[in-house]
């Protein structure tokens, strides 16, 4: 605010105000950012009834209260693509279908502006599993 220079995200480049790629402004970049759904969906514990001191199992205590079996963590850096094709590689390793992601339905859109955006999922499960903005936790 001092030198009055805005800041803006780039998540994937996914928009059509060109809101991530503003001139004259301190740009992140985030496709350099951790990624984690390659590491497939966390099952979680139903025996498992305590929330462990830093919080790590948290996320699981809020899927099994909503009914669901398993969450799977995304980084800043992933787009949709990179999550559907690790879920689909997991199910495929267990050879079950048992997965679901609830997500956009173009690939090259980043999670994180999806959700910010409504997380309207339309295409990709939403109209068996609901809003995707409703899923996350």
């Amino acid at each position: 605010k001092e030198h009055s220079v805005e800041v803006s995200v780039k998540n994937s480049g996914h928009s059509y105000t060109g809101a991530s790629t503003k001139k004259d402004t301190l740009h992140l970049n985030m496709r350099s950012y951790q990624k984690h759904s390659s590491k497939g969906p966390i099952v979680c514990q139903q025996d498992d009834t305590t929330i462990d001191d830093a919080l790590n199992n948290q996320p699981c205590k809020l899927a099994l209260a909503r009914n669901k079996p398993a969450v799977i963590h995304v980084g800043g850096g992933e787009n949709w693509n990179m999550v559907y094709g690790n879920v689909k590689a997991y199910n495929e390793q267990q050879d079950t279908y048992m997965y679901h992601a609830v997500g956009g339905s173009a690939g090259s859109v980043s999670p994180m502006g999806w959700t910010w955006q409504g997380g309207l999922a339309g295409n990709m499960g939403g109209r068996m599993y609901g809003f995707g903005v409703d899923q996350v936790l």
